[in-house]
């Protein structure tokens, strides 16, 4: 992310310092004497701010009420945020209505005196009251005897955040009853000076500051989609896509991980080889942190344990992987015959990142969804919908039954299973092909793969597979003709 900051005293400085190490930071100022010893010192010229590195402090002389100077700053082809700090309201504004003309987003201004309240709000400029954090603080503090207290709410792990709806969210004007929110709930509406307390007939516009509470593993990505709809497959998991080629080098693997790395904005591409170097990011990411443009995925290797070793997941978590990509891989026979778990049933129980087993049949434009009446079938559908849109690809739900005669289930019966799917494809526009079969779901599952890119999947932690009660995932990824992403949920999920 590109972040402008518009006002080099104290505050400013404090904050570039703070995300310097994670983004790339723009100090602007007119002062010189302010820029000194801040970092090295540029004019406001495009070719000078896109030379300037992709992380760190770069000090601009220029003044920050001037559109061109704005102008040269943002680039369409990056995440820019803007943010106004200058001791003086009317500055903070006048930045603030130019960043929003110019095309930042988010736009952020430090308010200084109460009246200035109604005009953020109308240059919809999001304006944080110096007086009012100060004095909530130190209210805490003397609540708490002299403790310093964080000044947010709830539990304090980001489990409640406020969004601003624009005008491309995808909750417009749509009754709450229909988002069907999952892990995550609309819990007041704030419009104008009023306090709407939502219920199911509730519907949301423009300009509305929506609280939302969730897990707060996905909360950040939810209300980022519900702020503006962009998709954020992978990072609810982490940032980085990371291949586990046990095998050795396996360029067909990276080909693979390549393309989805760079379709999907992850940060880094890191591929784990047995005794590759160590070459992946020390820092952590942040889970909404983007490239500076598709693409722009950096590369990286570490040394990948055998898939028996008791280090694995260890050496392997410290990569933040979003998804990881490894070859399909076969159940011993023993194991088939007495209903064990193979090792691809361990891997993925391991680990909390979806696993996605390649076949090569990338670019994903065809998209698979399976649909049972199991409740963690939404845990794959709102995976499918996330990478349908990052992909710009073509999503199909399946449902396959056993025969009416076997199953004794009803016409609406069949279909129900599918309305959970189409109500969060409503929600996020994506256009749903759907079909029915009935037979044996996994052989009707494996016919449907033959024609698509990806299946998308999910499945319970530690579940057993055997003739009666087949792990009916790991099955498609096991014999499918094309890649299948499997998503494994845990107890209380």
């Amino acid at each position: 992310m590109r972040v402008v900051i518009v006002g080099a005293g104290s505050t400013g400085y404090e904050l570039a310092s703070r995300l310097g190490p994670r983004h790339k930071i723009l100090l602007v100022e007119n002062r010189a004497d302010c820029l000194k010893e801040k970092g090295s010192v540029i004019e406001p010229d495009k070719d000078a701010v896109e030379a300037a590195g992709r992380t760190g402090i770069t000090c601009v002389k220029g003044d920050g009420t001037s559109r061109l100077v704005l102008q040269a700053l943002h680039s369409p082809e990056c995440n820019c945020a803007l943010v106004a700090v200058a001791g003086k309201d009317e500055i903070n504004l006048e930045v603030g209505r130019l960043g929003r003309a110019v095309g930042f987003d988010p736009v952020i201004a430090v308010q200084h005196g109460d009246e200035y309240t109604d005009r953020y709000s109308v240059e919809h400029i999001t304006a944080i009251n110096r007086s009012d954090l100060l004095a909530d603080q130190v209210e805490l503090s003397l609540h708490h005897k002299g403790a310093v207290v964080p000044s947010g709410i709830g539990l304090g792990r980001g489990e409640l955040v406020e969004i601003r709806l624009v005008r491309t969210s995808p909750i417009l004007n749509r009754p709450l009853k229909k988002l069907a929110p999952h892990r995550w709930r609309v819990a007041a509406v704030f419009r104008d000076k009023d306090l709407i307390v939502p219920t199911g007939d509730t519907t949301l516009q423009v300009d509305d500051r929506v609280l939302l509470v969730g897990d707060p593993k996905i909360l950040p990505s939810v209300a980022e989609y519900l702020r503006k709809g962009t998709p954020q497959f992978p990072r609810p998991y982490g940032a980085n896509v990371v291949t586990l080629e046990f095998g050795g080098a396996d360029e067909k693997l990276y080909q693979e991980t390549e393309h989805l790395a760079c379709a999907s904005g992850a940060v880094h591409l890191v591929r784990g080889i047995p005794g590759a170097e160590d070459t992946s990011p020390k820092e952590e990411p942040e889970i909404l942190t983007y490239p500076e443009c598709k693409g722009a995925v950096e590369r990286a290797t570490f040394p990948l344990p055998a898939l028996d070793a008791p280090d694995l997941v260890e050496k392997t978590t410290l990569r933040r992987a979003g998804v990881l990509m490894v070859r399909p891989m076969r159940r011993g026979f023993f194991a088939r015959l007495l209903g064990l778990q193979g090792k691809d049933a361990g891997l993925c129980d391991q680990f909390r990142s979806p696993v996605l087993f390649c076949r090569g049949t990338y670019p994903y434009r065809k998209i698979l969804l399976p649909v049972s009446a199991s409740e963690i079938s939404i845990h794959a559908a709102e995976m499918a919908i996330d990478i349908t849109r990052q992909l710009g690809g073509s999503l199909t739900a399946v449902n396959v039954d056993l025969p009416r005669y076997i199953s004794g289930l009803s016409e609406e019966d069949i279909h129900r299973e599918v309305v959970p799917v189409k109500k969060l494809c409503e929600l996020y526009e994506v256009p749903l092909n759907y079909r029915h079969q009935e037979g044996n779901p996994v052989r009707g599952l494996l016919n449907e793969a033959a024609s698509h890119d990806l299946v998308v999947m999910a499945r319970r932690q530690g579940r057993r597979d055997n003739f009666f009660d087949p792990d009916v995932a790991l099955r498609i990824a096991r014999q499918a003709a094309c890649s299948v992403i499997v998503l494994t949920v845990r107890a209380g999920e």
